[in-house]
C-alpha cells in the first residue's frame, strides 16, 4: 500500500485557485498551522491540569555532552548556503519553517515533562512483559551493540551521531534537490514530534532501564540524570516545573513511542524514494538505531513498533496537507515544458 495515497483530508476547490495554490506551494502555511495547533492543545492541557510552560536554559543540553552550537551551526550553515545560492523562496520558507519547528520542539518537551501529571498511569510493567516475550530480540540488540562497540572506538556515541548525520544529510540533500520533498521531510519530522508528544500522554511509560541497565554506559549515565530529575519532579509536584523545568527541559523521560526510531524512519523513507543513494547509506544506520534504542534500554521493542506506525501516520498526513501544493507544482512544471506554438 502506498501511504502517500491515503486521503485523510478532502481537497478544497479554493486551494486550486492559482493565487492560493502558489501561496500553499511557496509559504510554510501547513507547517505554521500544525505548530500553532499543537501549541493551542498544550495551552489547554496546561490550563486544565495547572501546569506551567518552561523554556530551555543555557545548561539544558549539558547532560548530553552537546552544546547548542551543534544544532545552531547546522541551521546557520544551510542558511548561508541558501543565501549564497540566491534561493530567496527557499530561504523564506526555511526561516518560517524554522520558527514553526522551534515552537513544536519547545511545546513537545513541555508536554513530555507533563506526562505523569496529565496521565499518572504507568504501562511499564505491561511493556516489560512484552520485552520478556521478545527476549531473543532484546538479547540480539545487546549483541549488535557489543559487536559495534568492539570495532568502533566511538561506538557508544554512535546512537546520537547516527541520528544527527541522518538529520543533517536529509536537510542538505533534499533542500538542494527538491523544494517540495524538502517540505515533506520537514513537515513529517514536525508531525512525529507533535503526534509523539501527544502519544506520551495516552499510554505513558518511563522505560525498561527501570528493570535492567543497558549496555551503553554513556546512555546509562544520561538515564541516571534524567530519572533523578523525574523522581524529584514527582516528589515535589507541579511546583517543581517553574523552578527546575528549564534545566531539565530536554531530560524528560518517556519511552512510548520511540521518536528516535520514528524520526529516523522519516529520513529513510524520503531518501529511499527521492535520493536512493542516500537511502542506501541510511539503511545500516537506521538498523543500528532500532537495535540500539533497545540495547540502551531507552525503549521496549513495542516502542519501536509504535514509532514506525507513527512515522507512517505522519507521512500520510503530510501527503494530505501538501497535496494542493504538489498539484500546483505539477501544473507549473507542465506549463514550463509545453512546446512553444509555431
Amino acid at each position: 500500500m502506498n501511504i502517500q495515497s491515503i486521503d485523510i483530508f478532502p481537497s478544497e476547490k479554493l486551494f486550486d485557485h492559482p493565487r492560493y495554490a502558489k501561496m500553499l506551494h511557496d509559504f510554510a502555511f501547513a507547517e505554521l498551522l500544525v505548530a500553532l495547533a499543537f501549541m493551542l492543545v498544550a495551552a489547554i492541557l496546561a490550563s486544565s491540569f495547572g501546569l506551567s510552560f518552561a523554556f530551555p536554559s543555557e545548561r539544558a543540553l549539558e547532560f548530553t555532552g552537546m552544546s547548542y552550537a551543534v544544532p545552531l551551526s547546522l541551521i546557520c550553515l544551510l542558511g548561508i548556503c541558501l543565501i549564497l545560492m540566491k534561493k530567496a523562496v527557499l530561504l523564506a520558507y526555511y526561516l518560517t519553517a524554522g520558527l514553526a519547528y522551534g515552537i513544536i520542539l519547545v511545546t513537545h518537551f513541555n508536554v513530555k515533562l507533563w506526562m505523569s501529571f496529565v496521565n499518572p498511569a504507568s504501562w511499564d510493567s505491561f511493556y516489560w512483559k512484552t520485552d520478556q516475550f521478545l527476549r531473543p530480540l532484546v538479547d540480539a540488540s545487546f549483541a549488535v551493540h557489543n559487536a559495534i562497540d568492539r570495532n568502533l572506538a566511538f561506538g557508544e556515541h554512535l546512537y546520537l551521531f547516527a541520528f544527527l548525520a541522518m538529520f543533517a544529510g536529509s536537510i542538505i540533500v533534499h533542500s538542494m534537490q527538491s523544494f517540495l520533498t524538502f517540505r515533506k521531510v520537514i513537515l513529517s519530522a514536525m508531525l512525529v514530534h507533535v503526534l509523539g508528544g501527544l502519544s506520551y500522554l495516552v499510554v505513558p511509560a518511563v522505560g525498561p532501564f527501570l528493570y535492567q541497565p543497558g549496555v551503553n554506559s554513556l546512555e546509562t549515565a544520561r538515564q541516571g540524570h534524567m530519572y533523578a530529575g523525574y523522581l524529584a519532579m514527582m516528589a515535589e509536584g507541579r511546583a517543581w516545573l517553574p523552578r527546575e523545568g528549564s534545566q531539565f527541559m530536554f531530560a524528560a523521560v518517556a519511552a512510548m513511542p520511540s521518536l528516535h526510531v520514528a524520526s529516523s524512519a522519516v529520513f529513510v523513507y524520503y531518501a529511499w524514494h527521492h535520493a536512493r543513494w542516500l537511502g542506501v547509506l541510511y539503511l545500516p544506520l537506521f538498523v543500528f538505531i532500532i537495535f540500539e534504542a533497545v540495547a540502551t534500554r531507552w525503549h521496549y521493542w513495542i516502542d519501536v513498533v509504535a514509532g514506525l506506525t507513527l512515522t507512517a501516520l505522519a507521512i500520510a498526513i503530510t501527503a494530505a496537507l501538501l497535496r494542493p501544493a504538489e498539484r500546483y507544482g505539477a501544473r507549473a512544471r507542465s506549463k514550463a515544458t509545453l512546446p512553444l506554438s509555431a
